[in-house]
């Protein structure tokens, strides 16, 4: 497994000032003179907003069919407040502990927050292989999935078990949106067989 550092609580304009330790191992890497820079749009969070729109109805399919099971009001509120824990403060940092784990043995890994902008961050400067990249990219689908499973599956009765549920189910299913949009432009733009190296100016593959 990889070497993951617990970065703690930065500032979000400070992770990616360029001066952080990841930078640092950055620069030491030796990049391949035949390095091709990945094109993706500057701002990452703003250009993948797209990519939240399945994810947001495939949430909202699964409470309208939950609705559809019962004439009652289907949520408790007395436990949304939990949920609402549950999807920002405790998925934000599982989604990077996620990402972080999909990184080969040997590899360093610095994870942290943004508690103030509501982000967090996986930070490396280990090179992955194409298939690996995207395997790390969709890692944090699962805690997602699951919870939208649960919710599914629970019984009506069971109000305050999909309270529960239904804001990890939408965060963990949507805040992946910039991962979505990255591995399709890496299917796009990325040949089979290449490796994945962040580098000060972005990222780059190579043969």
């Amino acid at each position: 497994m990889a070497q993951i550092i617990w970065d703690g609580n930065k500032n979000w304009e400070n992770v990616w000032d360029g001066k952080q330790p990841w930078d640092r191992e950055i620069e030491e890497k030796i990049i391949p003179e035949n390095a091709v820079l990945i094109d993706r749009p500057d701002d990452i969070i703003k250009a993948s907003i797209p990519y939240m729109i399945i994810p947001c109805i495939v949430c909202f399919v699964a409470i309208f069919t939950k609705k559809a099971q019962s004439d009652e009001f289907i949520f408790n509120l007395w436990f949304m407040p939990l949920s609402f824990i549950i999807g920002f403060f405790v998925a934000m940092p599982l989604h990077e502990f996620l990402h972080a784990i999909s990184y080969p043995k040997g590899a360093k890994v610095y994870i942290g927050v943004s508690l103030k902008q509501l982000r967090a961050y996986a930070a490396s400067s280990a090179a992955l292989s194409r298939g690996r990249y995207i395997m790390m990219s969709l890692a944090p689908l699962i805690p997602g999935i699951i919870f939208l499973a649960v919710f599914v599956v629970c019984p009506i009765s069971m109000k305050w078990l999909m309270t529960i549920c239904v804001v990890p189910s939408f965060m963990g299913l949507i805040s992946p949106a910039p991962d979505y949009m990255d591995v399709l432009i890496i299917l796009r733009k990325v040949p089979k067989g290449a490796m994945i190296q962040a580098t000060e100016n972005g990222l780059v593959w190579y043969l």
